[in-house]
């Protein structure tokens, strides 16, 4: 093996833009190249887009070598206004190569090389001028096999090479040889702003070399205080091109919460030894009255009387089970909820009054505290007749003369009612929560609709005072109907409003009368078809029974709305296919269009007020009509489905029954 074989291969670039000569070492994973300050290679010219590249690394598989794969366009997607130029031809992707000449911009040069370390050593060093003269038959070149990578689509690759900068977590790379740093993502530049300036020194990096230099391990974990906060740092050490990754995450909310935590645990082992002082007392107090009970038989019986009459003028459920689970005690409310008296309990267990499962938590609830020997709470299931109730259990043991546990104790209060108003307040929360996003959901239709009609009265209000005298007849009347067409607009606004208000306050109509169904969708054909010059409605109809009983109000405004919707997402043009089957007992409507369709995503929530999908772009709407469709449908007991492919189009079923 040749020495330059053993070498690594370094990969630079010379760039020539206005500013002049100079060199990049390739070290990071990506980089994005434009003429805005923030990319990571700055490109200085007027020619070049803000966002005009991205070069991205990739490992080429059963290797340790590398190469980079140069993207035009910005992380969003986006293609440069210029392109790039690879030796002489237009390219979106290509994989650079030793001496590949490439223009940003039709103005900036930049020349790519890539050879052993120890051949490239001086290009780093070397003033503009020396590199001017360089020719690539100046350097060792590496002579491999061409990788073809596999050709992804563009948005892989622009979401591939995006990764680390889209992430919110800040990342920064560290060359280890020369201990400067060659990455960081967007990020790190907004949490750390002083983080380029002052490099290693900085506080976030402290000691961070000397670690990994210590370190046997290629990866490890640390955790950093700057500036009252705290930072998890997963440090990677990449032994093949000497760089260090660190991935930094903000922990600091769960240092505090960690801190809460202690404390609370204090606090709560404070109560729990304060519980358990107040019961060894009463233990103690109880062993002491059971030796005086037996010196003095009449006492006992005295004692056993006042003892029940506490227990049975209680509303809670109170017993006695021995270790075996063999109920010794209960006081009057047990026997009143189950209908079962004391003779007839004492010596049972719980598997013989409950349900298996029910009786086997019991169980292992009181063996818990006879292992703990301190009292305990749980929540229980008790099922009563009039279905299950939940209690509040607390249970404790009972001591003998010789301070062994001989019983358990149990006290259960009945918590049903504070359990539902929990579950009620919950369930308004969650109301309030989807009120308060209805609204916001609102307020911004509202905004955005209701500003462009506004915008066009406006203008052309102005228009007409400033230049009246000045405009023809046809020039004035053409801006009245511009006014007439922005106020009809949002009276049909205010209307859609009105109408999804009124079927969520359940005062939506719902009145059938007899229609001729054929008619009134060639009716509706018409009206709609001059509403558009670019696409045909398509009218199919297989209507057995063309006369039927429904609300002519409402199924107009669904299929307004749905044939609206698939001229209005076409915006292509094409056919919109409307097709009618209708029989004695249902009647079937099939809109389908060649439109832009709905991501996956979104088709759940189509039917929601104010829900739009998440491709719309520019083109206008409230997200109501759908809704009021749904509203619609539902008060003729009819479903509505969707079919829906991106780019391919949608397809709405809307089946009614005719039994109303």
């Amino acid at each position: 093996m040749s020495k330059s074989d053993r070498q690594p291969v370094q990969h630079i670039l010379l760039v020539e833009d206005e500013r002049g000569k100079r060199t990049i070492n390739l070290e990071a994973a990506t980089y994005s190249i434009g003429r805005d300050s923030r990319n990571s290679i700055v490109l200085y010219s007027k020619l070049v887009s803000r966002q005009h590249a991205i070069l991205l690394r990739i490992a080429i598989p059963e290797t340790t070598s590398y190469l980079f794969r140069l993207i035009d366009g910005n992380l969003q997607g986006y293609r440069s206004t210029n392109g790039l130029i690879v030796n002489g031809k237009q390219s979106f992707s290509h994989d650079l190569h030793h001496g590949d000449v490439i223009l940003f911009g039709r103005e900036v040069k930049v020349i790519y090389y890539a050879s052993h370390l120890e051949s490239l050593d001086f290009l780093v060093s070397s003033e503009s001028c020396q590199i001017a003269r360089l020719n690539s038959s100046d350097v060792s070149t590496v002579i491999t096999s061409r990788y073809e990578a596999e050709s992804p689509t563009d948005s892989v690759l622009v979401r591939l090479a995006s990764f680390p900068e889209l992430l919110a977590n800040p990342i920064i790379e560290i060359s280890s040889k020369g201990n400067v740093i060659t990455y960081l993502n967007p990020a790190a530049i907004i949490k750390f702003p002083d983080l380029q300036e002052a490099q290693l020194h900085h506080l976030i990096l402290d000691g961070l070399l000397s670690q990994v230099e210590k370190s046997q391990e290629k990866f490890f974990v640390r955790e950093v205080e700057y500036n009252n906060q705290f930072f998890e740092q997963s440090i990677q050490y990449i032994a093949e091109s000497d760089l260090v990754r660190i991935y930094v995450i903000d922990i600091t909310a769960r240092k505090q919460v960690e801190a809460a935590l202690r404390q609370a645990h204090d606090e709560l082992e404070a109560r729990v030894a304060q519980r358990t002082a107040e019961l060894s007392k009463v233990n103690e107090q109880l062993r002491k009255e059971i030796i005086e009970r037996r010196r003095i038989e009449e006492a006992l019986r005295d004692s056993e009387k006042r003892l029940q009459a506490i227990l049975d003028n209680s509303t809670a459920l109170i017993y006695v089970k021995n270790v075996d689970g063999q109920y010794i005690l209960v006081n009057q409310w047990y026997e009143t909820i189950f209908h079962i008296s004391v003779e007839e309990i004492k010596g049972k267990t719980d598997y013989e009054l409950f349900p298996e499962k029910i009786a086997a938590i019991y169980r292992a609830n009181d063996q818990y505290v006879l292992a703990a020997r301190t009292a305990c709470e749980w929540e229980e299931i008790v099922p009563q007749n009039d279905g299950n109730h939940t209690y509040l259990s607390i249970k404790f043991p009972l001591y003998d003369a010789a301070g062994i546990p001989y019983a358990v104790c149990g006290i259960s209060t009945d918590i049903t009612k504070r359990k539902q108003a929990e579950e009620n307040m919950r369930n308004a929360l969650e109301k309030e929560k989807e009120l308060g996003e209805l609204k916001s959901r609102f307020i911004t239709m509202a905004s955005h609709e209701f500003r462009t009609p506004l915008t066009t009265i406006l203008s052309s209000t102005d228009l007409l005072e400033r230049y009246n005298h000045k405009f023809t007849e046809e020039k004035r009347i053409n801006h009245f109907q511009q006014i007439k067409g922005a106020v009809k607009h949002m009276t049909s606004l205010l209307n859609d409003v009105l109408l999804i208000g009124k079927a969520e306050a359940d005062k939506l109509e719902f009145q059938p009368t007899m229609i001729n169904l054929e008619d009134f969708c060639l009716s509706l054909v018409e009206e709609l078809q001059i509403t558009t010059n670019n696409h045909i409605i398509a009218f199919c109809s297989q209507a057995q029974s063309p006369n039927v009983c429904l609300d002519k109000k409402l199924l107009r405004h669904i299929l307004t709305n749905l044939i609206s919707n698939a001229i209005k997402y076409s915006p292509q043009g094409g056919t919109v296919h409307f097709e009618l089957v209708c029989d004695r007992t249902t009647v079937v409507f099939y809109i389908q269009d060649q439109g832009i369709g709905i991501p996956e995503v979104d088709q759940t929530q189509l039917f929601h007020s104010f829900f739009r999908a998440s491709n719309v772009g520019t083109i206008s709407g409230t997200g109501l009509g759908l809704a009021i469709v749904k509203k619609s449908v539902d008060l003729h007991s009819g479903k509505i489905a969707v079919e829906s492919k991106l780019g391919v189009g949608t397809k709405f079923t809307l089946t009614l029954p005719l039994n109303n």
